[in-house]
């Protein structure tokens, strides 16, 4: 195929926030519970899989995700960042901004995963921790791509989803401390 024209083509995928906008018929109030738009995006994302009947779309649209997450220098390439029990390599940086929400980096060296990863930090930046950690693997099922191995795919995809939540509980907890506050955070769910 000529270069050319493989670059005057249009991408049939919209960008994770598009899709979203395009399910949210209504406009985002800021004074709403932000833990109704995780929820709406859960939704979203959910009905969007849902839509694609061939198991290559999902992966299809699983790559063109991965695309949309920034080019991330060497240095997120760490053992501190790395995610344990992934079947490819992951590396997830996390932290809280100046007013409590969270903040995640991810990259790694398959692209599917980049792709569940994007939609994961699509779901989740700028969350609050309690939101952060309300998502459940459950909630994420239906995203499962439908080709084999689907196994390790499901279970990379949980894997990096726990490694958020962990993380989030351990910058809560080096935040607040040990105190009363960082526990009712977690436990009114």
């Amino acid at each position: 195929m000529n270069p050319r024209n493989q670059n005057s083509r249009k991408h049939k995928y919209f960008s994770l926030k598009c899709k979203q906008s395009i399910c949210s018929p209504r406009i985002v109030n800021p004074s709403v519970n932000s833990s109704d738009n995780v929820a709406r995006k859960v939704h979203c994302l959910i009905a969007e899989f849902k839509s694609l009947k061939e198991p290559i779309e999902r992966v299809k649209t699983l790559l063109h995700y991965a695309t949309l997450l920034p080019f991330l220098d060497e240095s997120i390439r760490s053992e501190e960042n790395k995610v344990p029990g992934c079947t490819a390599q992951v590396w997830l940086e996390v932290k809280m901004d100046f007013e409590g929400f969270m903040r995640f980096r991810v990259d790694s060296d398959s692209e599917i995963t980049k792709g569940f990863a994007s939609c994961l930090i699509w779901l989740l930046d700028g969350a609050a921790p309690q939101e952060v950690v309300a998502v459940k693997a459950e909630d994420l099922a239906e995203m499962n791509v439908g080709i084999l191995p689907a196994n390790s795919r499901v279970n990379t995809w949980n894997t990096v989803l726990i490694s958020m939540q962990k993380r989030t509980v351990a910058l809560v907890e080096q935040r607040f401390g040990d105190s009363a506050k960082s526990v009712a955070l977690f436990t009114c769910k």
